[in-house]
């Protein structure tokens, strides 16, 4: 046998100089030929070789039992060998989770390492008095330890999650940026905004991971329950959808002050799509694969005063809508001062202005007609509001419906 072969991959697989366990590679072959100068090593197999080489001149087994409790080195060497150990896992199955969660194939969730479950492993590794006289006693037992926690199945998914676990969100994020991607390729032809549509992906991406954060780990909202990994990618699906959407207005000039002001959100001219407000409520499993193929198929929450009021404002846009004659009809000069003030971006001053045909004689009269005008502005996005939610619930009108009669 070639022993300085043997000893050279040794430290390449488990990175005994980098532990400390030998000096250089040279001096750990030079110790083991001294060791052994009147054996013949050609008379040994590889398995010989190891164990007098890991037993007399690496003395793994006094190492491991000195270090494993304060060596951090040791602890980060061993939860990549347990990273690498749930890739070789993933490798024999493909998880429920991930086939649910339609991960692909360059991520897993089910298999992904977590930092409190390793933390478990590791402090197992330290209590057990077992003892181990080569680095394949070693990976064995974590190998052990792994499969007793693996793979993830959703509720200890979303539980890690709720504890903050560092790695799984890391995954999670990797996760969240494919997904967003996915779902503002799908509507790209829809957004007039084709200039920002890097900016719009990029921030869907990083909104979607803070408001699902938000909701797992602070409980802040409408916090989402998932039963499977189906659930939870349609609940993201439909939560970037609507990120989307908003930084789609955000960057639409004429579109976003409409809806930001019937929304009642204002803030610098873009809505906080994180706010509490914003219900995103998990579709019934029968509706998944649908929602998925086309996420245009959502029903208005009527609860969702940010779902209503968007959907008045695709109305109030276009007068070849179905439900825009009944949603005005009485209103029309109100919704007129409505328009004037959001998409026009003009002041309650130049609205009454325009009404008298120029400046009015009295300066009393224009303080009333700019105070009437607050106060209609005011009334009538409520009454929008409220006209399109009897409609709704006349026609049973959907979400999808609605954008797909826009002209």
């Amino acid at each position: 046998m070639n022993v300085s072969e043997i000893v050279q991959k040794e430290e390449e697989r488990h990175q005994l100089v980098r532990l400390g366990m030998i000096p250089r590679v040279q001096d750990a072959i030079d110790m083991l030929k001294a060791r052994c100068q009147h054996t013949a090593f050609d008379d040994w197999d590889k398995n010989s070789i190891l164990r007098f080489f890991y037993g007399t001149v690496v003395q793994y087994s006094t190492f491991i039992a000195r270090e494993k409790t304060t060596y951090k080195t040791l602890k980060r060497v061993m939860f990549r060998k347990s990273s690498d150990l749930l890739l070789s896992f993933r490798k024999r199955e493909t998880a429920l989770i991930d086939r649910e969660m339609k991960t692909g194939s360059q991520l897993t969730v089910a298999f992904h390492i977590s930092d409190l479950i390793y933390e478990l492993i590791y402090a197992s590794f330290c209590d057990t008095p077992q003892t181990f006289e080569s680095p394949y006693e070693t990976c064995s037992f974590f190998s052990r330890e792994l499969k007793q926690h693996y793979p993830l199945y959703i509720y200890k998914y979303i539980e890690l999650l709720e504890q903050g676990d560092n790695s799984l969100w890391e995954v999670t994020c990797l996760y969240l940026q494919q997904l967003s991607y996915y779902v503002v390729s799908q509507y790209s032809g829809t957004f007039d905004t084709i200039g920002y549509l890097d900016i719009i992906r990029d921030e869907t991406w990083s909104k979607a991971y803070d408001v699902l954060r938000r909701r797992i780990v602070e409980k802040e909202g409408n916090v989402p329950s998932f039963g499977s990994g189906k659930d939870f990618r349609n609940y993201m699906i439909k939560t970037c959808r609507f990120l989307a959407e908003n930084l789609h207005k955000k960057y639409a000039k004429k579109e976003y002050a409409l809806d930001d002001l019937l929304a009642g959100l204002q803030n610098d001219g873009e809505i906080e799509v994180e706010d509490d407000s914003l219900q995103f409520d998990i579709e019934a499993p029968a509706e998944t694969e649908h929602i998925e193929n086309d996420a245009q198929a959502l029903e208005i929450d009527t609860e969702n005063p940010y779902e209503v009021a968007y959907t008045v404002s695709i109305i109030l846009l276009n007068k070849e809508h179905a439900l825009h004659r009944p949603l005005v009809q009485g209103m029309e000069e109100k919704v007129e001062l409505l328009i004037n003030r959001a998409v026009h971006d003009m002041s309650y001053q130049e609205i009454v202005a325009a009404s008298y045909n120029g400046s009015p004689d009295d300066d009393d009269d224009i303080r009333r007609a700019v105070a009437k005008a607050r106060k209609d502005y005011e009334r009538i996005r409520k009454k929008l509001m409220e006209r399109l939610l009897e409609l709704i619930a006349k026609k049973t009108v959907t979400f999808g419906n609605i954008n797909r009669c826009i002209k």
